[in-house]
């Protein structure tokens, strides 16, 4: 029975002061765990030297200035900046006469290099002032609001030879750097690419008024503003139900940008933007499928314009000086015609009735031969 009897403590009780060390090293890393965390959320809230807490709220106002950050930027985008300005060139004097259709020699090749250099279209560099290079001028004109004559004179000049990119005239939150913009306002065609301008083109857009044809019926000329994207094209011309496109860029529904014979200086056409037909051959090779496109400005007013709403003196037609002359040769070609029937019947009377006096001989003759015998 002895054997039973523990001759040594029992083994339990240093387990449990084993444990009661183990419970009390605990207690104490929760107390230090809790005392520190106590006094991490003081220099958190007030502002202590802790810096963990101060990096941590540093990062986390940084996160929210990160996500605030990223609204300005589509603000900035909105109004991009022109890239640098041309540099200022040295154009030759006009003070002999301005430049037109039928002009050619090496100062109209000048101009043509100018107009290229700023991107304009006007056709090739050759020295031949010809509709393309006229169209070219147009665009310049419309861009700074002044008379569409299509020539070149004395304000052409200053405009080319200190030219300024436009800016872009599209609102819309994080504008495309690659985009095409209509102003419906100047009538002007820009193509944009890495937010650089590489075409400047005329443009003439929906006139307003009423037609009817079409897979529509009858309908108002309009080119509604807005955003949109090109959807498809045609390489070369395309007959549609309201006539022959040519290189027609689709990107609302049936309206285009297409290549025309006819690109007035004025809105003229079924809702389409017509450019020039050398424009729409290079045109296609400067936009894409899916490219954005903004139309810009107030879309002409359903039933028309008011009359002078779009002066139109046309491309190459003479200066106001020249069209006086003109009506005196048509008023005295009537004069002539009028003097000459009436002097002829006042001569001829007086012819008719001499003869007939001076012919008879019948006077001497018969009375002396008959009375002799």
């Amino acid at each position: 029975m002895t054997d039973h009897l523990p001759s040594q403590p029992p083994e339990p009780p240093p387990r449990r002061r084993l444990r009661t060390a183990a419970g009390a090293a605990g207690i104490t890393l929760l107390v230090v765990g809790v005392v520190a965390g106590t006094a991490a959320g003081w220099a958190y809230l007030y502002g202590g030297d802790d810096d963990t807490p101060v990096a941590a709220a540093a990062t986390t106002s940084s996160s929210s200035s990160t996500t605030t950050t990223t609204e300005p930027p589509p603000t900035t985008t909105t109004t991009i900046p022109p890239p640098p300005p041309p540099p200022f060139a040295e154009l030759p004097d006009l003070s002999g006469g301005a430049l037109a259709q039928g002009s050619s020699g090496d100062v109209v090749r000048v101009y043509e290099q100018r107009l290229v250099d700023v991107k304009f279209d006007p056709g090739d560099v050759d020295g031949v002032y010809d509709r393309a290079t006229a169209y070219a001028v147009e665009a310049l004109q419309k861009l700074h609001g002044v008379p569409a004559t299509g020539r070149i004179g004395a304000p052409e000049r200053l405009l080319l030879s200190g030219f300024q990119w436009p800016s872009s005239h599209a609102e819309w939150p994080n504008v495309e750097p690659d985009r095409v913009e209509i102003d419906l306002d100047r009538q002007v065609l820009i193509v944009w690419r890495s937010n650089a301008i590489v075409l400047i083109s005329t443009t003439s857009t929906g006139n307003g008024e009423r037609f009817c044809g079409g897979n529509d019926g009858c309908q108002y000329a309009v080119t509604p503003a807005g955003k949109y994207e090109f959807t498809w094209h045609v390489d070369g011309w395309r007959t549609g139900s309201l006539g022959r496109l040519y290189n027609p860029w689709y990107f609302n529904g049936g309206i285009a940008v297409h290549g025309y014979t006819s690109v007035p200086t004025h809105p003229a056409s079924h809702g389409c933007a017509r450019i020039p037909m050398h424009t729409s051959e290079k045109f296609g090779g400067l936009v894409m499928t899916k490219m954005p496109v903004y139309v810009l400005g107030t879309p002409a007013p359903e039933g028309g314009y008011p009359p002078g709403r779009w002066p139109d003196p046309g491309p190459g037609t003479p200066p106001p000086t020249n069209p006086p002359p003109t009506p005196p040769p048509t008023t005295p070609p009537t004069a002539p015609p009028t003097t000459q029937p009436t002097a002829p019947p006042t001569t001829k009377p007086p012819v008719t009735t001499v003869p007939p006096t001076t012919t008879p001989p019948t006077t001497a003759p018969p009375t002396t031969v008959t009375t002799a015998p």
